[in-house]
């Protein structure tokens, strides 16, 4: 009926207007469309204000829930290395390397290479942060530069132990294959060396070792100790057969005073104990021939291989049988104590100590180290088995040298302290360059010299004209007054560098080394006087 009377009354109201009908039906047509059509927009809106409710209660439920939150972003930066790092720093690595290609000739060519070029260090290495507290460092070299393979290879763990009114750094605990805290030379990175090579003195300080360490320290001091036994570098890594391998105990400790950017005074002191369990020179060549070791000093870069100062290659001071096995010959004298001693029980213990300084004050710096080594022995089975020297032993060196920046850069600013460094704190890194290459400047230059001196002769009743002349053609007699000491020989070495480092990474290096006293080890008479001048270069990049 309300349709029935609608329609009359829109005819009636038609009527009175004078309209047509079929106006009517089309404005009546077109009031329906319109209504469904804004039906059909409140729906949508409607629909639209759900969704978005919808969204915006699974953000709300996504920040409540740490495992479906998006990963945090990271920081990457390619300069002088591919550096990664999160933006809470818990989590970082760094893949660095550096390459070192070394050429050089010499004036004598009795135990040296006359000429020779070729790659000195070849190495990769990833180091990095993870979980705030553990830090890795994986290194591995490519050459045959002693022995090839893994370098430094450990993990530590950092925490804040120690008051504030103590140091403000945590304390580290490292284990793994890293360098023994000892020597401030022997500690410091090869990359950063003022010299191409270690100074004389050198060969009686520790390498790398495999063991654990724990340091303590702050921007001005730090001590670091460790226990460390055999070494991916050693010849062998296995004792020999019915043996235990050999371990070490060092400590490093260190004081600078005075670190500031161009000023710096820096003080320190090392011990190291060492017990041989019957190793000999085939596992342990490093502590029982000195001279020879797979760390290379200043005139063994042509192939020398410790030639010109070294203790006998044939004297080994274990006394260890050269044959594999260590049972006392069953002839002569050693029936006397067969079964009841060892080839290799000559060495008891021994011990290397030494002290360091450094200095820098502006553009000039000083350096200079003192080391020493002691041997304690068993008299008795020495004299047995003919191995010269007697009970003990004392072998030391030394070395002073001077740098200066032409172009005003300071060694001080480079000086890397635990809160810098907790690997090798109280060590030198890269320098500082105040205007490189690619901005316009020069890059920086340095001149410096070095003095240094090894002493591997010991004592013993006569001099060493005797023993070389009792070693070639002496009976029986005097071979055994010869024994009464050891002859390795004495070397003083005087040399000159200029460095060029244009870029951060890069470095050019030129050595002139002239040999002004050499004493000949034993068993190679011939270099004895011998005054050989070496010239090396080297062309680094590093990153």
């Amino acid at each position: 009926m309300r349709r029935l009377s609608g329609g009359v009354s829109l005819a009636a109201f038609a009527a009175t207007f004078g309209l047509p009908a079929s106006a009517l039906a089309d404005t009546a047509s077109e009031i329906k469309a319109l209504k469904a059509e804004l039906k059909r927009l409140e729906a949508k809106v409607t629909q639209q204000a759900k969704d978005h409710a919808q969204v915006k209660n699974a953000l709300n439920s996504a920040k409540g829930a740490p495992a479906a939150s998006a990963p945090p972003p990271v920081f990457i930066s390619f300069r002088n290395g591919l550096f990664v790092e999160t933006e809470d720093q818990d989590f970082n690595f760094k893949v660095g390397g550096h390459l070192q290609i070394d050429g050089g000739f010499a004036s004598s060519a009795d135990t040296i290479s006359r000429s020779n070029v070729g790659f000195r260090r070849a190495r990769l290495e990833i180091e990095g942060k993870a979980f705030k507290n553990w830090f890795y460092k994986i290194q591995y070299d490519f050459t045959g530069s002693g022995v090839a393979g893994i370098r430094d290879f450990y993990l530590a763990y950092r925490d804040k132990l120690l008051p504030s009114e103590i140091s403000s750094q945590p304390v580290t605990f490292q284990i793994g294959n890293f360098r023994e805290p000892f020597s401030l030379e022997s500690t410091e990175s090869s990359k950063y060396f003022t010299f191409i090579e270690r100074s004389l003195p050198s060969v009686l300080s520790p390498s790398r070792h495999t063991g654990a360490a724990v340091a303590v320290g702050d921007k001005q001091w730090s001590v670091k100790a460790g226990v460390f036994s055999t070494s991916p570098q050693d010849t062998a890594t296995a004792p020999p057969t019915g043996e235990s391998q050999y371990w070490d105990a060092a400590v490093r400790g260190v004081y600078a005073p005075i670190v500031e950017e161009d000023k710096l005074l820096h003080l320190g002191g090392s011990f190291k104990y060492h017990r041989p369990n019957n190793t000999t020179a085939a596992t342990d060549a490093a502590n029982l021939r000195p001279g020879q070791s797979s760390e290379r000093e200043e005139t063994d870069v042509l192939g020398g291989g410790g030639a010109l100062t070294r203790v006998s290659a044939a004297q080994d001071l274990s006394c260890g049988a050269s044959a594999a096995s260590l049972n006392i010959a069953t002839t002569g004298v050693g029936l006397l104590s067969a079964p009841f001693a060892r080839r290799s029980s000559c060495l008891k213990y021994s011990y290397n100590y030494g002290f360091e300084a450094a200095a820098a004050y502006g553009p000039v710096s000083l350096q200079g180290e003192y080391i020493a080594a002691q041997y304690e022995r068993d008299a008795t089975n020495a004299f047995l088995y003919g191995n010269g020297g007697g009970s003990s032993l004392r072998y030391s060196g030394y070395y002073v040298l001077g740098s200066l920046f032409l172009t005003g850069e300071s060694r001080a600013a480079s000086y890397k302290g635990y809160d810098k460094d907790f690997n090798t704190p109280g060590s030198f890194g890269e320098v500082q360059i105040k205007n490189p290459l690619n901005k316009g400047g020069y890059g920086a230059f340095e001149l410096a010299a070095r003095y240094s001196e090894i002493n591997l002769n010991n004592g013993g009743l006569v001099d060493s004209s005797f023993v070389y002349a009792a070693t070639v053609a002496g009976n029986a007699a005097q071979k055994a007054l010869a024994s009464t000491a050891t002859l390795g020989g004495r070397q003083d070495n005087f040399s000159l560098a200029l460095n060029w480092y244009p870029v951060k990474g890069v470095r050019f290096q030129a050595n002139w080394t002239k040999t002004l006293t050499l004493i000949a080890p034993s068993d190679r008479p011939f270099l004895n006087g011998d005054h050989p001048s070496l010239f090396l270069a080297r062309a680094q990049i590093y990153w």
